[in-house]
């Protein structure tokens, strides 16, 4: 069997491994603190570990789930889901302690629910009506959907309607950690490799950029 690139199923051809990109690892780099704007997404941050760039990207997404249809939800699940925004609004919430809320009417082919963002106030100008949304998160049973990450359909991986969902906490949420690893991608060059060459060649093991590469941000055959 041909060799092929990783997480992929296309077959290298002799110009992929002619023309490999060489890479000139600067650990150092990953070192250097990961910079979070917002006194409480600092403070979330660091509750998670996630002090410097290198602890990032070591923060992979532990959900990468296909999408199912809005029919196909079951109460208390979590689920990603491919929609279309009907209408949205921001609610000003009195109550002390209440977070802002952003409430969206959602759709497919199979059924309506309303979705609801904390916290992001922005998404009404960003989210208009007729945008199509890949949303994560769980279902209450009564056509309302609590989002714990979301993007649009452009932004989601390019390994089809899927959505990434970080281990994530209160103050920062599954978005903005994959928002801070698309800003920090290129650091991933400056990862050292642990395995020797042969073997991970014996074992047709990737090398550990390609690893976190994929896993960050899967291509087309991507898991």
């Amino acid at each position: 069997m041909p060799p092929s690139a990783f997480a992929s199923s296309r077959p290298l051809a002799p110009e992929d491994l002619e023309h490999a990109p060489v890479r000139y690892p600067r650990p150092s780099r990953l070192r250097a603190p990961l910079k979070v704007e917002g006194a409480k997404a600092r403070q979330a941050a660091e509750s998670l570990g996630l002090l410097t760039v290198g602890q990032l990207l070591e923060h992979l997404p532990r959900d990468r789930r296909e999408a199912r249809g809005v029919a196909q939800l079951v109460a208390g699940e979590s689920a990603t889901v491919v929609v279309q925004v009907r209408s949205i609004a921001s609610r000003q919430v009195r109550r002390r302690g209440m977070r802002p809320l952003v409430q969206a009417t959602v759709a497919d082919d199979t059924g309506t629910m309303r979705a609801t963002f904390f916290n992001q106030p922005w998404l009404v100008e960003k989210y208009r009506p007729g945008t199509r949304l890949v949303l994560h998160g769980k279902f209450d049973g009564r056509d309302r959907f609590t989002v714990q990450a979301h993007a649009l359909t452009a932004e989601a991986s390019t390994g089809g309607d899927a959505v990434a969902h970080y281990p994530a906490t209160e103050g920062l949420s599954s978005t903005q950690i994959l928002a801070l690893a698309r800003k920090h991608r290129g650091a991933i060059a400056d990862v050292l490799e642990p395995l020797p060459a042969k073997l991970r060649a014996c074992e047709r093991l990737p090398d550990l950029a390609a690893a976190l590469t994929a896993g960050h941000f899967p291509g087309p055959d991507g898991d």
